[in-house]
């Protein structure tokens, strides 16, 4: 009923319509509901858009109903659950007779060809402004996004049978991508979907082999791919230069333990089964990953069989696997594989213990943008509950390359490739490798009760890994960024820094129990998990306020004794990872550039200490800056990165008159594992470094929070910060 039918109905009751209540129409007409227009809010429930163009102003279109359930997935995939119970139940009393009373079996596919619900995204931590103009500083993005509300807009079924539609618009060696709300396939789908409520297409005819044949609307020559492209889509051949049984086993064994134990890239069951199996001779996605594995293992192993024939260097150690995959290149057309991320992250990973370290932050930035090609970076609203090995590894992949992308992005001062707004998916589930597959439903992918998984270490870490992607975009993002997402006014950088350091304090609270600092932990993977992540934390609390030291050209800003913070973490940084050196023998490689930094900020102390008159002991301090060279110089045999920044510390430690370590000869394939002879630290340094847990946690709680300003005017000094060498992180 239009509205002027309304009004005249009125008048007939013969009272006059000036006393009559008008009724509401509580949706827009439909010309305003296409334009977003006001027609329950004008008089007559005629809209002004109708007035201005006079428009009939009618109430026909049926408006779509939108189903709370929509909203919100997990509603849905609770009702799901309940359902294949039920249908379990109903098979054990009534047998398949059930099933065909109902309809026959579900298929959850062909369901959602229809179009039929909507997935979640999250919501956007750009800052945004209030209505007078003032800029609202952003709150840090959250550890967890479960608490982010699902939006209603993101319609991933529709791209789902989209892609399935595409399969005949695409040239047909290529498999189906990615698209997002932006993009013109989204348009494409709406327009698919007007033509066929206008004008429904009938059946399309198909080739004997199940193929869709070709519209006549649509030219051959357009539709099919050319000759010469689908030779270049031929898969590489596989690899046959694999190292001796003997060593790759070894190298695997290596590998596991010493890598992906912190860092979980691959599903290790499986690795092991594609090995027995003689995969890697066969799939060349797979070889390539076998020889990065044994690549990277390479560094930790002692057989002189790892080194690059006629170089005697441990610099070599793992490039006669390495290189073979660098020479196999897959045609940029080729669609991207699970293998092809797992490579990207193993290649950059090899590469930043290099003497060409900077290159990795170019294959990471491929890795991800391959993740994203293929959608690996959503979330899957439904068969969420059905998880399988593939999609874990596909999860895990792209964690991994986000985590390296941050880790050196930070390293080389550069931008990051992905933001947390831009990806949805959840965190790797804490499950162990071997519970993933047991024979039984009920029981994969669940970790025993009372066993905590080794895999919790890892989300730990990219928990932290968010609040370093934040400090990144604000204390150090350029004028002309800051200046776009609102940081502005004199107050900005306080209020950025109080909130790094409130996250930081959430961030320390919520590690497990089995991973809180203990020098005494006495499952050793643990420990060393442990160590890691602790001296990860001190490292972020460097980068956090290392940019508001104080010096002569630019006095600090805020409130906060920032050499104090940074002098603080870097000590404890040095002794939690002294200690984990002296039990495992082997220090931390991931954090070689955490050590690197508290050496860097322990220097810097020394020197802005005499220049400011403060009461500092130059030779305690340099018993740690002994410390982290120590650790730097037992892994630079065979890291190269460790040997350059190493230079570094030292030439800076001479120029300030400080006592040095004796400088080693050139590395060779003989890893030095006497700490004696690496440095010249007295035992007192030793006895600092073992100090009781409590002392460890109640430091970190203290250098943490943002209620530190009493010791401002203490801690503040008047130095000139140190100029790194910018050949320390390039090419040498």
């Amino acid at each position: 009923m239009s509205s002027a039918e309304e009004d005249q109905h009125d008048t007939e009751d013969g009272l006059p319509q000036s006393l009559l209540k008008k009724r509401r129409v509580q949706r827009a007409c439909d010309i305003c509901r296409r334009k977003k227009g006001d027609g329950g809010q004008m008089p007559n429930n005629r809209c002004t858009n109708c007035i201005t163009y006079n428009q009939e102003c009618t109430y026909i279109e049926a408006a779509k109903v939108r189903c709370l359930a929509h909203r919100n997935p997990r509603y849905v995939e609770g009702l799901e659950a309940r359902l294949v119970k039920m249908e379990k139940l109903l098979l054990k009393a009534h047998g398949g007779e059930i099933l065909q009373e109902l309809g026959g079996p579900f298929d959850k596919e062909s369901w959602l060809a229809k179009g039929i619900g909507k997935s979640n995204s999250h919501i956007s931590t750009m800052p945004r402004s209030d209505s007078r103009g003032r800029a609202v500083h952003p709150k840090l993005p959250p550890v967890d996004d479960d608490d982010l509300d699902p939006s209603d807009d993101e319609q991933i079924n529709k791209v789902n049978t989209l892609e399935k539609r595409m399969k005949e618009v695409s040239i047909d060696p290529l498999h189906p991508r990615f698209f997002g709300k932006s993009s013109s396939v989204m348009f494409l789908q709406t327009a698919m979907a007007l033509k066929q409520t206008y004008a429904p297409e009938p059946a399309p005819a198909v080739h004997p082999d199940g193929r869709r044949k070709v519209a006549p609307c649509k030219r051959p020559e357009y539709w099919r791919a050319h000759s010469w492209v689908i030779e270049s889509l031929e898969n590489p051949k596989p690899h046959t230069n694999f190292p001796p049984e003997d060593l790759m086993t070894d190298l695997i064994e290596l590998y596991f333990t010493r890598f992906n134990i912190g860092v979980p890239l691959l599903h290790r069951p499986t690795f092991e089964k594609g090995i027995v199996d003689d995969l890697h001779h066969r799939d060349e996605g797979f070889g390539s990953t076998v020889l990065l594995v044994c690549a990277m293992g390479a560094r930790w192993s002692e057989d002189p069989r790892v080194i690059l024939p006629g170089t005697n260097s441990g610099h070599s150690a793992g490039w006669e696997w390495f290189r073979q995959v660098q020479w196999v290149r897959r045609s940029l057309l080729s669609p991207p594989r699970l293998y092809d991320l797992q490579i990207s992250a193993l290649t950059a990973m090899f590469l930043h213990g290099s003497s060409t370290p900077q290159s990795s932050w170019t294959v990471i930035g491929t890795g991800i943008r391959l993740a994203q090609d293929v959608g690996a970076h959503r979330r899957k609203v439904y068969n969420s509950n059905k998880r399988t090995v593939e999609d874990e590894l596909w999860k895990r992949a792209f964690w991994v390359l986000v985590a390296i992308d941050r880790f050196i992005s930070s390293a080389l001062g550069r931008p990051c490739a992905i933001h947390d707004e831009d990806f949805d998916l959840e965190m790797p589930i804490e499950c162990d490798d071997e519970y993933w597959v047991t024979g039984d439903p009920d029981t994969a992918f669940k970790q025993p009760p009372g066993k905590p998984s080794v895999v919790a270490s890892f989300n730990c870490l990219l928990r932290l890994n968010q609040i370093l992607a934040f400090a990144l975009r604000t204390i150090y993002s350029i004028n002309k960024s800051k200046v776009m997402l609102g940081f502005v006014g004199p107050q900005w950088e306080q209020h950025i820094v109080a909130e790094l350091d409130s996250a930081l304090n959430k961030w320390l609270d919520s590690v497990p129990d089995h991973l809180r600092w203990d020098p005494n932990i006495e499952n050793p993977i643990f420990f060393n998990q442990s160590a890691s992540l602790y001296a990860t934390y001190y490292h972020l609390q460097i980068i956090v306020h290392r940019p508001f030291i104080p010096s002569p050209r630019k006095p600090s800003s805020l409130s906060f004794p920032s050499l104090a913070i940074c002098t603080n973490a870097a000590r404890s940084c040095i002794h939690v990872l002294d200690v984990q050196y002296k039990r495992s023998g082997v220090p931390s490689v991931n954090n070689m550039m955490a050590i690197f930094s508290a050496g860097i900020v322990l220097l810097v102390s020394i020197w802005g200490g005499k220049r400011a008159g403060l009461v500092i002991d130059p030779q305690k301090g340099m018993e740690d800056v002994h410390k982290a060279m120590r650790m730097l110089k037992s892994i630079e045999p065979r890291w190269h990165t460790a040997g350059r920044i190493w230079d570094i510390m030292y030439e800076l430690a001479s120029v300030g008159n400080l006592p040095l370590p004796r400088v080693s000869p050139p590395a060779t394939n003989k890893r030095d594992r006497d700490s004696d002879t690496a440095s010249d630290a007295s035992p007192a340094a030793d006895s600092s470094a073992a100090s009781s847990p409590a002392s460890f946690s109640d430091e970190a709680r203290h250098i943490a929070g943002s209620r530190r300003v009493s010791a401002a005017t203490r801690a503040q000094s008047t130095m000139q910060p140190a100029q790194l060498p910018q050949e320390a992180f390039g090419a040498g």
